[in-house]
């Protein structure tokens, strides 16, 4: 059997709506030009939470798309950290 298509949503919880909006426009560069094109991604701010949907052609191509995502909402959190 083989996969068409994998899907991964996950929603990451802020401590307010403001650092949520903050880091949504600090990644939205990087939603104008996809990490693969084997991947589709939609990126939500609904109050405080983010929320990611990935739809990938493969399981490869999923993680990585996934793992780019966390890593610059985590490299942005870090950075408004750094600031207070």
């Amino acid at each position: 059997m083989i996969l068409k298509q994998v899907e991964s949503q996950i929603e990451i919880e802020f401590d307010s709506k403001k650092e949520a909006e903050i880091i949504l426009r600090s990644i939205e560069p990087e939603l104008m030009d996809s990490p693969s094109e084997r991947t589709q991604t939609l990126v939500e701010c609904q109050e405080n939470i983010i929320k990611i949907t990935i739809t990938a052609m493969d399981s490869p191509s999923l993680r990585a798309s996934l793992n780019s995502y966390l890593r610059w909402i985590m490299l942005s959190q870090q950075i408004i950290e750094l600031k207070n």
